[in-house]
């Protein structure tokens, strides 16, 4: 398979643990939150770390020179959801950086907020009363949901023609995901770009990305550009085409992952030195 230019080959989880068991130092480890590290659930409001997951990243923050999570929810949700000591935290596709404890922002945004401002009052406007259909307001954009809805082909039809015109209007982009779709500004900024630049500013030598869904298309391709390994944790059918193309392994679930990140901390554990009585 390829992607963009770059050879994908399809490998076995153990090759991923031995990627990052090499030289750790200079290694990171990126994920998504929502169908990677915290179970799909119907109301985004209510996504929590899978358990125990909390201990594994602390423990992997240890040993790898970079341990990062990259959300399209806003940095508010990770700091509240994965308050995890030595884990990076990116919200809004890396628009937002949580940085020595201080929260910083893309300054190309601030024009935008008033669009996304408008485009929440008016999807408020249209869909709160709408059965199955919500309305999440984010930091720097909006999103809208549709899984609870009891017609799920009439709410995608009626979401996407609310969107399509009020991204129109007001130039924000409109982001799609499983049954979610997402008004952002359109400043060049993605989940692939946020991982460049983190892998930039460290100086890693190389980076494995592990996401679920389209937001995570751009990341999974800038880890494998650079050499590093895409992962993939899939949910049946509704798991995007296009992320198993790019997949140099895939796991079946949160549950898998989880089981996965046990493996390599325990991996780079065994691997470390041992420290001085």
């Amino acid at each position: 398979m390829a992607t963009d230019g770059c050879e994908v080959q399809m490998t076995e989880p153990d090759a991923t643990i031995e990627l990052l068991t090499t030289a750790p130092g200079r290694a990171g480890l990126v994920m998504d939150f929502d169908g990677v590290l915290s179970p799909i659930v119907t109301d985004p409001a209510s996504s929590r770390l899978l358990d125990g997951t909390a201990d594994l990243l602390a423990g992997l923050a240890r040993r790898l020179d970079l341990v990062a999570l990259i959300s399209g929810r806003p940095l508010a949700f990770l700091r509240d959801r994965a308050p995890v000591d030595g884990v990076a935290l990116l919200g809004s596709y890396g628009l937002e950086e949580l940085r020595d404890g201080v929260t910083h922002t893309e300054p190309a945004i601030e024009a935008w907020l008033p669009a996304v401002h408008e485009a929440s009052a008016e999807l408020h406007r249209a869909f709160d009363n709408e059965d199955g259909v919500k309305v999440e307001d984010k930091a720097v954009s909006v999103a809208m949901h549709w899984r609870l809805a009891p017609d799920r082909t009439a709410a995608a039809a009626a979401v996407a023609s609310a969107v399509r015109e009020i991204s129109e209007r007001t130039g924000l982009v409109a982001e799609p995901g499983k049954l979610v779709v997402e008004l952002i500004p359109p400043v060049r900024q993605d989940k692939g770009t946020a991982l460049t630049r983190l892998v930039e500013r460290l100086g890693l030598a190389r980076v494995v990305y592990a996401g679920d869904d389209l937001g995570d298309l751009p990341a999974l391709r800038a880890a494998v550009a650079g050499g590093g390994h895409a992962l993939v944790v899939t949910h049946g059918p509704e798991t995007p085409p296009d992320l198993l193309e790019v997949a140099t392994h895939t796991f079946d679930g949160v549950e898998a992952f989880a089981q996965w990140l046990g493996r390599l901390r325990a991996a780079l554990d065994s691997a470390a030195p041992t420290e001085p009585a």
